[in-house]
């Protein structure tokens, strides 16, 4: 009896080939986005929220 072929798997258990295929149809809608006027100024303030820590999270880097 032939062996399966072992899928590699991330932490998701999402298989690297749908991974993989997400991504080429994820990045080019996300940078587009990031280079439009609405894509910059939501960046800017979510970076700002970032940096002050209002969204919960931490600064590694301003925390030390």
């Amino acid at each position: 009896m032939p062996r399966k072929k072992k899928i590699p798997h991330n932490d998701l258990g999402i298989p690297e080939y749908e991974m993989e295929s997400l991504a080429r149809i994820l990045l080019p809608i996300m940078q587009e986005y990031l280079a439009s006027e609405e894509g910059k100024r939501d960046y800017a303030e979510w970076k700002e929220r970032k940096e002050s820590g209002a969204d919960g999270t931490t600064n590694k880097e301003t925390a030390e």
